[in-house]
């Protein structure tokens, strides 16, 4: 027997209002939400800055962050760990390509 493997691409996010807009992301589908959302797999060091934008937006709305200001949270990004899985909804990213097929 295998072990699971998720599906990852590549996917350039839109719509979604987050400065994440317009880049491309790897993400992956997991079963284990029935492939709902995509989820933050990594991104290129292009992205960076619109990703930890994000972050701090996105955990602030939350109530999660623990930074009161986005200058804050920068000065920590480098050793910052997320609370859980970010993700996006699938209506939200373009495939532009499949980095690797789920198998289980």
């Amino acid at each position: 027997m295998g072990k699971y493997r998720p599906e990852i691409i590549k996917g350039k996010v839109h719509d979604t209002g987050w400065p994440i807009d317009g880049h491309t992301l790897l993400l992956s589908s997991w079963d284990y939400d029935n492939h709902e959302d995509w989820h933050m797999y990594g991104w290129p060091e292009e992205a960076d800055r619109a990703v930890m934008e994000t972050m701090y937006i996105t955990e602030t709305a939350a109530g999660m962050c623990l930074y009161d200001t986005l200058k804050e949270f920068e000065a920590e990004w480098e050793e910052w760990e997320p609370e859980g899985s970010f993700c996006i909804p699938r209506d939200k990213v373009e495939i532009i390509k499949v980095i690797q097929e789920e198998s289980i």
